[in-house]
């Protein structure tokens, strides 16, 4: 019986490879989206600031900005751990920009909020925070390009991390015949094509994607 084979939509860290293969499982990797930095001016702190996801952490935090002295929002553990890597502890970890939505409901409304983001960017903080009527205001700090890959291997899974990920490879591939595995709920709403599964992970991070992948092929091996 052949290995069940995984394919990655984004290049995974070598602990995470080894522990696929480890696990008796085929895998192959290649990167559906392509993180552009842009050029930006850093405006005055906010009240608050928000990072909705890591590229836009990493493109922050390479400014050298100083972010001690305002409160820090961030979605996913992938973003919290660059932060705390520069000592700044988030006032709030998110699993998903809905419940990060949901806490910030409960802050000041005449506070300042200040959103780091990509160009393709969801619009439902900004929507939100135009019902409310704040002081919000976005800052795009990279671009996000669609590589648009044809795959000519047939995988079992595939593993997502993005909706950008989920669009770039439907457009060059068929998915019918797989299980995805999704690292929140946003990206596991992207598909267009219906696939023999979608299963998201509830803390995203890359580490539970692989996580949930690999427990799904046991139980089956086992069934």
């Amino acid at each position: 019986m052949d290995k069940p084979f995984i394919l990655s939509t984004k290049t995974l860290p070598s602990l995470l490879r080894e522990r696929i293969v480890q696990n008796g499982l085929a895998y192959m990797e290649y990167n559906a989206i392509r993180i552009v930095p842009v050029h930006f001016e850093l405006p005055t702190l906010a009240d608050y600031v928000i990072f909705s996801s890591q590229n836009a952490t990493k493109a922050v935090l390479n400014k050298a900005h100083n972010l001690h002295d305002t409160q820090v929002l961030c979605v996913g553990k992938q973003s919290e751990k660059l932060l705390l890597g520069k000592n700044i502890k988030p006032l709030k970890t998110a699993q998903n920009m809905s419940v990060l939505i949901d806490f910030i409901e409960k802050l000041d409304k005449n506070s300042h909020f200040l959103h780091f983001c990509g160009n393709r960017r969801l619009p439902v903080l900004a929507n939100k925070m135009k019902d409310w009527k704040c002081n919000f205001r976005e800052v795009v700090v990279y671009q996000t390009e669609l590589t648009n890959t044809k795959i000519e291997a047939a995988p079992d899974a595939i593993l997502f991390f993005s909706p950008s990920g989920v669009e770039s490879h439907q457009n060059q591939n068929d998915i019918t015949n797989a299980h995805c595995f999704c690292i929140g709920n946003t990206t596991a709403t992207a598909f267009r094509q219906t696939p023999k599964s979608i299963q998201a992970v509830k803390n995203a991070s890359m580490e539970q994607v692989v996580a949930k992948a690999i427990h799904y092929f046991k139980l089956s091996q086992h069934a």
